[in-house]
């Protein structure tokens, strides 16, 4: 059914054919069977083996696997059995990484589950002319749903009875104030989603009154459900690590294949050589420079980071997500419950009274469940012990009345629960209650005291509420709602706690406070009282809200998490720009971002209707000079985020809401909220916030950052080291003829000795100042920069090493070729070991660090080395006929010993230079600054 709210409720019942008295069960269960459950349709997930087989994608994956089976066939050509073994071992070590993958995704998928079912199973409904409770999903078109306050709406309603209905549609709308409903249709093109009042939308809540309405849709044909559909035709893209990989595994891949072409080729001219010869030789050189042990490294590596960010409450769904928040540039942030606490609470109260400013300079933000309780359990037993705030409220006649007629105009239904305060109804009501147990008064305690005898509910015409209460065996009315409709209402004014005639000069200062109170982005409500001196049989707005006497206003607002002032500023020093995104109004946005240091000036906002008259080119011109978007609709959002990537822009999208759900998966990379977020945000979204904070951002984005660094460690380490392997075995084998390493040996450098080194280096702990560097270019590989130059410079100080050793070898210990080929290995393993810890740091000394910090890097080199020392110490053949290495001299043993104890030296040095560069650098630019 098109624009349900255009029309009348009745043609909507016989649209649906329904009625009043709702559908009978065998009609229920035909359209149940008919159109399927009231429920979201899940992508189907992949299985074990899929998931399994995905792991190869990869380029260096495949790589790896190619190598083996040109291994296998060209022992299978030879017949040369023994040389299966590393056939067997490049396999295991694919096997184990995809093993590694498949573990992490399904803990992930686990923890998520835990996370579901968080909306209320069951909803109310008409069938066959009685109110039964049935099955959320269950729901289908035709039904009648009786909402209540508290309900959770399950599915798309059409209104048609309304009794002071509001209904909070943030997830939907992003707008965190509850809407008043009506039932009479709605005129016009275009009408957004939050301006149709006579519907109700699945996934909102009830926050105030009752109502009935007409389910018109379900399942995946609610606006939610089209805000799903929209996702699943939404393309998810790589992450800057895959990026990265991805370009880096290519240069890598064509680096191997043509080293591998020149290492046939010169070996075939020779005349003693073979083309089967030549052939196992390049892939005996093929396999020296695939780094085996990286890709089961850098997987490890992202596991550990994964589980220690679910330490701190961060949830990542895709390995590859762990450290693309180190590389986000912009961060674009829901407001409400995001940035803020989704709460409204009052910040300033205004009364005649001198004493209201001291009330409004009372810090009680950070009053915890705990001191609430404590508050009011003195208030109700030992008034004499209670907090100078209740004291200063109960001595003043201003604020006391204030205070009652909060509380007492009031329908909220709140309790304690463990540290929980737990409140059912209209947020507006919440805060005022909440407001009033701060200062340890109750709700409970109040109306226990002065009982209720009438009310006259809200009217969304009228914008006013009136309780009438029994006072010390006077009845009182007690009034609240929008100070314009309240002021015509007024004829005196408590002043100090007198009562007397209002003038039009307090009426001005009213509202110019008002006014005042607007400017700071604060809803405000008024309040006044009336003795009612006369017994009225029935109370109406015409014989109770008039002649009343004004008390004062309040001013409130959902304000911002405590913690994300200091998280935006450390946001800021890291070089990341925070984007505040909003379905609030303008000065609310801007009110929120200036307090937040988002925005300084409001021309650095822009409003949905604004960003509507921009092409994407024109918007993709002018993007990065807002930083505050208000009044959007979910397709802004997923606008802001492609313009803010067509400036080359790494973007995160944190959200909670289903209107932020396609602009999450859009992101490079999504952020959902655990707790408020909804089930269709938490599948889009690839990090996920177990305790909705968004500080916790900040230590995901560190944690990303330290991941990269170390994966950048391993990538060095891994690589400088085959870089080194494959220029020895060109330079042995092919130009001096020698039988320079096996490939059992190889593989025994690449996968066992250097694994567990290689591993450690991922435990390494954040560097000093990880925090103020900008963020990583996706557009770059792993060669790129200061970590390219060390990786190349280092590997030709390892093959120099290398050289000296075996020179030292033949001239000087006149060894035979199989010992010098032990002492080239035994160097080459010792100096790796050594410079993993180098590879601390890029700048910075090993020296100037706790270099033994990292105990699993101890231990690994401990490992490594007694792995190393052993394969030549064991005088079992079968190792030294494998491997082609033998037992050397103690002389020799201290020999390689030494020499491969000068690539920290060499480092050192290397690293000294680079500090002073980057000190010139650093001074030059300064020179130029003050120019």
């Amino acid at each position: 059914m098109e624009k349900v709210y255009s029309q009348d409720a009745e043609k909507i019942f016989e649209l649906s054919g329904s009625s009043k008295n709702g559908l009978s069960y065998p009609e229920a269960k035909k359209r149940l069977e008919e159109n399927g459950k009231n429920v979201f349709k899940e992508a189907k997930k992949p299985g074990l083996l899929a998931k399994f087989f995905a792991q190869f994608k990869d380029v260096l994956i495949v790589v790896l696997l190619i190598s083996s089976v040109i291994s296998f066939i060209m022992t299978c050509i030879e017949q040369d059995w023994g040389e299966l073994f590393d056939v067997f071992f490049i396999l295991g070590v694919v096997i184990i990484n995809a093993i590694i993958g498949v573990v992490q995704e399904s803990k992930s998928d686990k923890a998520l589950e835990e996370l579901k079912n968080m909306t209320k199973p069951f909803s109310t409904v008409i069938r066959n002319g009685k109110v039964t409770k049935i099955k959320s999903e269950d729901v289908v078109v035709g039904d009648i749903v009786v909402l209540e306050a508290g309900d959770i709406v399950c599915a798309d309603l059409r209104l048609f009875e309304v009794a002071s209905l509001q209904i909070e549609e943030s997830a939907l709308t992003g707008e965190s104030v509850a809407v008043d409903k009506q039932i009479e249709p709605i005129e016009g093109e275009g009408i957004a989603l939050g301006d149709r009042s006579n519907m109700a939308f699945m996934g909102s809540v009830v926050t105030y009154g009752r109502g009935k309405g007409i389910v018109v849709a379900t399942g995946m044909r609610t606006e939610m459900g089209k805000i799903a559909t929209a996702l699943e035709e939404q393309k998810v893209e790589a992450t800057p690590l895959t990026k990265r990989m991805k370009k880096t595994s290519v240069i890598i891949t064509v680096a191997i294949l043509l080293f591998a072409c020149v290492v046939f080729a010169l070996n075939l001219i020779k005349p003693e050589s073979s083309f089967v010869d030549s052939f196992m030789l390049a892939v005996v050189v093929a396999v020296s420079a695939i780094p085996e042990g990286l890709p089961a490294c850098l997987t490890v590596t992202m596991a550990n980071g994964v589980k220690k960010m679910s330490k701190e409450n961060a949830i990542v769904k895709r390995l590859p997500a762990v450290e693309t928040l180190g590389s986000t540039q912009v961060i674009c942030s829901d407001k409400t419950g995001t940035l803020t606490l989704n709460r409204m609470t009052i910040k300033k109260v205004f009364t005649y009274d001198k004493e209201c400013e001291k009330i409004n300079k009372l810090d009680l933000g950070k009053q915890s469940v705990v001191d609430i309780k404590n508050n009011l359990v003195l208030t109700v037993k030992d008034e004499e012990n209670a907090p100078e705030g209740y004291k200063a409220i109960k001595a003043n006649k201003n604020m006391y009345e204030l205070m009652r007629c909060m509380l007492l105009c009031n329908d909220v239904q709140s309790k304690f629960e463990e540290d929980n305060i737990l409140s059912i109804g209209d947020p507006t009501e919440v805060a005022l209650v909440r407001y009033g147990y701060s200062f340890g008064f109750s709700k409970e305690n109040m109306e226990g005291q002065f009982v209720r005898t009438g009310e006259i509910p809200f009217e969304s015409e009228r914008k006013l509420m009136t309780t009438i209460n029994n006072v010390d065996g006077t009845n009182y009315a007690f009034t609240k709602g929008a100070i314009d409709n309240l002021l015509a209402r007024c004829n005196r004014i408590l002043d100090n706690g007198t009562v007397r005639k209002i003038t039009e000069k307090d009426k001005e200062k009213i509202l110019k406070q008002n006014l005042a109170f607007a400017d700071e982005a604060l809803r405000v409500l008024g309040f006044a009282i009336k003795k009612i001196d006369t017994p009225i049989r029935k109370y109406t707005t015409a014989n109770t809200e008039i002649d009343l006497i004004f008390v004062g206003i309040v001013g409130m607002i959902d304000p911002p998490r405590e913690e994300v002032k200091g998280a935006i500023k450390t946001c800021k020093s890291a070089g990341i720009v925070t984007v505040m995104i909003t379905g609030d109004h303008k000065d609310t946005a801007f009110a929120i971002a200036r307090e937040l240091e988002i925005a300084t000036s409001k021309e650095q906002v822009i409003t949905g209707k604004e960003l509507d008259i921009l092409t994407d080119e024109e918007f993709a011109s002018v993007v990065e000079n807002y930083r505050v978007y208000a009044r959007v609709n979910p397709e802004h959002k997923v606008k802001i985020v492609k313009a803010l990537q067509a400036k080359n822009k790494i973007v995160a999208m944190t959200g909670d809401g289903v209107n932020d759900a396609p602009s999450i998966k859009a992101a490079d990379i999504g952020v959902g909220m655990g707790i408020t977020g909804t089930d269709v945000t938490k599948n889009a979204a690839d990090l996920i916030l177990t305790d909705d904070n968004f500080a916790t951002i900040v230590g995901a984005v560190k944690e990303g950052r330290r991941i990269y660094s170390n994966i950048l460690k391993i990538f060095q380490f891994f690589v400088g080291t085959n870089i080194a392997e494959a220029i020895l075995v060109l330079i042995f084998n092919c130009i001096l003829g020698w039988t320079f390493w096996t490939p059992a040996l190889i593989l025994w450098i690449n996968v066992v000795a250097d694994s567990f080194v290689g591993l450690a280096l991922g435990f390494e702990e954040a560097e000093k100042g990880i925090m103020t560097e900008k963020p990583k270019r996706t557009s770059s590989s792993f060669f790129a920069g200061e970590s390219g130059k060390m990786l190349f410079y280092t590997s030709f100080v390892v093959i120099a090493l290398v050289i000296s050793v075996m020179m030292i070898g033949k001239y000087v210990l006149f060894l035979d070729e199989v010992s010098i080929c032990t002492m080239a290995f035994l160097t080459l393993c010792i100096a790796e070991l050594f410079h993993s810890y180098n590879l601390k740091s890029d700048t910075e000394s090993v020296f100037n660090k706790k270099i033994f910090r990292n105990k699993t890097q101890n231990w690994a080199y401990i490992i490594s080395l007694f792995l190393t020392i052993i394969v030549v110490l064991l005088p079992i053949e079968f190792f030294h006929n494998a491997f082609g290495i033998c037992s050397i001299s103690i002389t020799s043993w201290l020999i390689c010993f030494a020499i491969a104890f000068l690539i920290v030296p060499f480092t050192e040095l290397y690293k000294c230079l680079l500090r002073g560069e980057k000190r010139t650098r650093f001074k030059r630019a300064k020179a130029k600054e003050k120019a």
